[in-house]
This record gives structure tokens, sequence and C-alpha cells, in this order.
């Protein structure tokens, strides 16, 4: 197993993983019959594309992945479309923006193509939308390329992102738990949504009713965190309770 190609060597991981509850870096690399290097950037790799997780005790697979992009492309294009409708109300000509990743807001990227705006993002179908948009700046924030999200991950985004300041971000997420705090299925994205929030000057949450709980080990942000949500009704009771005093809540 020495000479494996790399992708034979992450489909073999995940086939180690399915038969057990998590192994250690030397596990893999006793199995693969490689270098602890070699599994070491195999396991990074694997967890750059939100199909395994990292932890002291080593690798086990993500319990809660997100569908492929492609998959919920077309799902509940009503609810994505009226938020998608609702943000670009925020958005004024000559401001600068990130985009997440995600299908939602991928929905508004489709509404701005006759803006003049600069739109930074690591995700390439919003990339493919405003790319010829005549007065559309597009900045993409390079990384790791992740197939099942469609977009360039790693740290390599997060730490692209500590060198710019927006006047807009606009994020999505895989759910919103009881307490308030925002769901995500990869943590690499976890990190990236932190740095989303930490270099733009109002950040809003893209999320239709849904995503209530919604699914995701990784936690981002709280919903204190970001000035508002776009959201579609009806919401959960609690989520009130979290969102009353300093989060603007605005129902697409």
């Amino acid at each position: 197993m020495g000479h494996m190609l790399k992708a034979a060597r992450h489909d073999a991981i995940v086939e180690l993983l399915r038969d057990r509850p998590a192994m250690r870096t030397v596990d893999v690399a006793r199995n693969l019959n490689v270098s602890m290097a070699t599994a070491r950037r195999d396991c990074i790799a694997l967890e750059n594309k939100g199909i395994i997780e990292r932890s002291w005790g080593g690798i086990q697979l993500v319990t809660s992945v997100d569908d492929h992009f492609g998959d919920v492309m077309n799902h509940h294009t009503q609810a994505k479309g009226a938020i998608a409708r609702k943000a670009t109300e925020l958005i004024h000509d000559g401001d600068t923006i990130i985009m997440d990743i995600g299908t939602t807001v991928h929905h508004l990227s489709g509404l701005l193509t006759g803006r003049s705006i600069t739109v930074l993002t690591a995700s390439l179908p919003v990339f493919e939308t405003l790319r010829t948009a005549p007065d559309v700046t597009v900045v993409v924030l390079g990384g790791v390329w992740s197939e099942r999200y469609q977009c360039f991950d790693g740290q390599f985004v997060a730490d692209a992102l500590t060198r710019h300041q927006a006047d807009l971000a606009f994020l999505g997420c895989s759910g919103v738990s009881a307490n308030g705090r925002v769901r995500d299925t990869s943590r690499s994205q976890a990190y990236i949504k932190q740095a989303i929030i930490a270099a733009a000057s109002r950040s809003y949450l893209l999320v239709d009713s849904e995503k209530f709980p919604g699914v995701g080990a990784h936690s981002p942000f709280t919903l204190e965190e970001v000035s508002g949500v776009i959201t579609t009704g009806p919401l959960p009771p609690d989520f009130d309770a979290h969102c009353e005093s300093t989060v603007e809540v605005i129902t697409a």
C-alpha cells in the first residue's frame, strides 16, 4: 500500500473508520503502510473536506455530513429566494461584502449581478455567477478545494480574511440550536465563519426555518455575535429569546 494514490488512501481511511468509532494517526499509517507524515496529511485533507474530525483522541467520521451542494441547490428554493431578496435590501452600491458558501447565499449572488459592489468569497458558484457582472469586483479567497461544498476551504481562507475589511457579510449554516448556538458540520468551515464575522462591520445569518435545530457538531458562533438573522417563519418560541435585544430579526 506504500504506493497508493492519494485518492485511494483517502477512500481506505474512510473504510477503516466505518468499522470503528475512532482511530489514531499511527494506526492509519500502520494500516496503509505509509509514513506518519503522509498519514497526517491525508487526515488533514479529509478534515478539510468535512469527512472526518480530528481530536486529541484520534480521528473519526463526521456523524452528520451535509449533502453535496448540487443535491440541495434546488431544495426549498422559494424560501431561499425570499431570504435572498430581503438580504439585497441591506446592500448599497460601493459596499464590500463577504459571501459565505452554501445554497442560500448562492441565491443571493444571482440578485447582485447589476450592482456596483466588491464581493469576497471562497464559493465557486458565487464566483461563477458574478465573474462577468460588469460592476462587480470579485475577490476569490483561495484554499484547499472541497468538491462537496463547491468551495475553497481550510486555514488559507481564514488567514486571507484577516487581511480584508468588509461592510457586510452574509453567512449560511447547518442549523441553529435551541440555546442560540449556530451549528455546522465542518470544523474548518466553523473557523472560516468566525473569520468572516471578524472581518465584517455587520454580519447577517441567512437561514430558513427548516434549520431549527438542523444538524452539525461544530458551533462557529452564537446568534448574539451577528448583527441580524434573515429567515422564514414560523420560528421556534425559544428562538426569539436569544434575539430580543441585540439581534435584528428580518422575516422574509
